[in-house]
């Protein structure tokens, strides 16, 4: 087995079907299906199991997948590395970013490591922060930025901010415009992301400590949805204020601080420094986050938000 192996057992993963990863690759399908067949036997354990829409891994396959991630980009990281030494900061970053950090902070840092770090190639992914911290875990991301319950510190983790959530949309009559008890909102309609959601579990717990069950009318997993549905009225959302203000929902949807508690969230920097010791492109990427991320709340085009 070598890195080649481990380079087509991954297309084939991501791809979900042999006929698919063989095109990807250039190769034809009973190459590919011979190289896994291979691969299998070597091991010694099945990695694939083969159905009528595609191959799936199996348990021993999903490790091996998620290590094989971590060994072929560090292997790329090698080569990069020795390719790049004495001419600066250099190489791949992959960075995940949940939607809700996205929306402000990613044009400013492309902006930052273009201007700063010309050398690094700069690779964003944007999703949900179930998603994200899959990514990390995998070994596809080399830095993420991840949802905390409060500030304590973590091992290969860099505090970024912290920001309170913010009611979004009409709840109703009576209601004031600048802020709303948690303990108002029992029967308020809410659309959020699903329970892999650091929102939604943040949102279920915040609830559960004023002995309430939020009434979830749909599971909305894009950003932009659940902004377009609370300006529709028929349902409110809670999101952080800079959401509404960078990505520039309508002036007639209701923004109101959620009070008797506050509902606060942390956001730190995460690395898997677990898998590798960051290179020195992922760490200037990091520190760039940070500066930027600063810049933006000092210069007040990250409203809601209080720097580590």
């Amino acid at each position: 087995m070598d890195i080649a192996h481990l380079r087509d057992f991954i297309a084939v993963v991501d791809a979900g079907s042999l006929s698919r990863a063989a095109a990807g690759l250039h190769v034809s399908q009973p190459t590919i299906s011979q190289r896994m067949a291979q691969l299998e036997s070597h091991l010694g354990v099945r990695l694939l199991v083969r159905g009528p829409r595609g191959v799936l891994p199996t348990a021993a396959g999903t490790t091996l997948y998620r290590d094989a991630q971590q060994l072929v980009r560090q292997f790329d990281r090698l080569q990069q590395h020795a390719a790049d030494e004495g001419h600066g900061v250099h190489g791949p970053v992959a960075v995940g970013l949940p939607t809700t950090v996205a929306a402000p902070l990613a044009p400013a840092l492309f902006s930052w490591v273009k201007a700063i770090h010309p050398g690094v190639h700069l690779q964003l992914f944007e999703s949900m922060s179930g998603y994200v911290n899959e990514l990390l875990l995998a070994g596809r991301l080399d830095v993420a930025a991840a949802f905390r319950e409060d500030d304590a510190p973590r091992p290969s983790e860099v505090p970024l901010y912290s920001e309170e959530l913010y009611l979004i949309g009409s709840p109703g009559p009576g209601v004031p415009d600048d802020e709303v008890r948690l303990s108002e909102l029992g029967a308020v309609p809410l659309v959020v992301p699903g329970g892999n959601s650091n929102l939604r579990r943040l949102v279920d717990r915040s609830f559960a400590a004023v002995s309430l069950v939020p009434r979830i009318v749909a599971d909305v997993e894009s950003l932009g949805t659940m902004l377009r549905i609370a300006e529709g009225g028929e349902a409110c959302t809670i999101l952080p204020l800079s959401t509404v203000r960078v990505l520039g929902a309508g002036r007639d949807v209701g923004v109101r601080r959620i009070t008797e508690p506050a509902v606060r969230r942390y956001v730190a920097l995460r690395t898997a420094a677990e898998a590798y010791e960051p290179r020195d492109a992922v760490l200037a990427v990091r520190r760039g986050v940070v500066e930027v991320t600063r810049r933006l709340a000092r210069e007040g085009h990250w409203p809601g938000i209080r720097c580590a």
